[in-house]
């Protein structure tokens, strides 16, 4: 894993480094979605469907979540100056866009700004944000009707990544430079709930522990970037973390990233190097055999995805909602900085 640790810093150094547009302007009133979110809208298993392109928008897009209204949430790092400013974009069930909110400013790293959203059962948004500002630095709250709220103990960690919420409302938040998971229980403040040897980084290149999801009764799965694995978490009756094991591991998680769950307990996850090894894009994995299978064949519709969501509301719940982070659009002008919709065979998992 070190000489894949070492290509990818490389890789992701050289992408870093790609032409930005230092006057790009903020989101609202400049482009609408290229498709329909409706009811009776359906894309067949396999398809790919282009949703809003970010390309005058955003050369660094993290984060996708969908509320119970249909609205989608997506992470925009939006260039201005030597800084990227963290915005969060709203797509409404009737195809406007807007900035729903604009958090702080961080580097240009890949690793800086905005990277998880999470929507809780009162349809506020939750965010991770990594600026190293102890001012801004940390996951952050932002009320559907307005406010927002850093979660106290967040400031803490290193690189707050990726987000879930538990049945109870228990909001966890991993750590991907420390190779932790946190736990903030509803209204209160938050502490590192976890550390172990699959959660943690290769010191080469530094992203450990990435997506997370929750699947009922009690499990959490978290994806880790550099060891290409997927960890089962249990959660014990007490609120504490049982012993991690391998839920999947293979070739075909290199650069895993962001999780989802279907309604049947599969996981579903973003390759973000998939182009570069020649693997699927997004996959789905039966946790109890391990098995992976790709769920699409038009693999030249994704360059560096990120993140991943399911549909919810009035859009299909059969639909997994993908940003792409668009890192080398030379080789693939047709997969520039974006969101698709990719349809998967089962719904997901109902929203709490």
């Amino acid at each position: 894993m070190r000489a894949l640790a070492l290509t990818m810093a490389a890789l992701l150094m050289l992408a870093a480094g790609c032409t930005d547009d230092p006057d790009a302007t903020p989101a609202e009133g400049l482009l609408s979605p290229q498709s329909t979110f409706a009811s009776s809208r359906h894309t067949p298993a396999g398809r790919v469907e282009a949703v809003l392109p970010l390309t005058h928008l955003t050369d660094l897009p993290e984060g996708i979540a969908v509320d119970h209204q249909g609205d989608i949430f997506v992470g925009n790092r939006r260039l201005t100056g030597d800084r990227r400013t963290s915005e969060i974009l709203r797509i409404a069930p009737d195809n406007s866009v807007s900035v729903f909110a604009t958090l702080g400013q961080a580097g240009v790293g890949l690793d800086a700004g905005v990277l998880g959203l999470a929507v809780d059962d009162g349809g506020d948004l939750y965010a991770a944000l990594a600026t190293g500002d102890p001012t801004t630095h940390g996951l952050w709250r932002i009320g559907r009707h307005g406010g927002m709220a850093r979660l106290a103990g967040s400031e803490r960690m290193l690189t707050p990544n990726a987000l879930a919420f538990d049945v109870q409302g228990n909001l966890y938040a991993t750590d991907s430079e420390d190779g932790t998971v946190w736990r903030f229980p509803r209204g209160g403040a938050g502490a590192l709930w976890l550390r172990h040897p699959l959660l943690a980084p290769d010191p080469s290149f530094g992203i450990g522990a990435n997506g997370i999801v929750f699947v009922p009764p009690a499990t959490l799965f978290v994806a880790n970037t550099d060891l290409a694995l997927i960890a089962r978490i249990p959660i014990r009756t007490d609120g504490s973390p049982g012993e991690p094991s391998v839920a999947a591991a293979g070739f075909d998680l290199l650069t895993v990233d962001g999780l989802a769950a279907d309604a049947h307990g599969n996981l579903h996850a973003v390759i973000a190097g998939a182009s570069i090894f020649g693997t699927a894009p997004v996959v789905r994995i039966d946790p109890k055999t391990g098995e992976i299978t790709s769920s699409t064949d038009e693999w030249d519709r994704f360059d560096f995805p990120t993140s991943l969501a399911f549909g919810a509301g009035r859009i299909d719940r059969k639909s997994v909602y993908v940003v792409n982070a668009g890192l080398f659009p030379e080789d693939r002008p047709e997969a520039s900085p974006s969101v698709v919709r990719v349809g998967v065979e089962v719904p997901g998992a109902p929203l709490r």
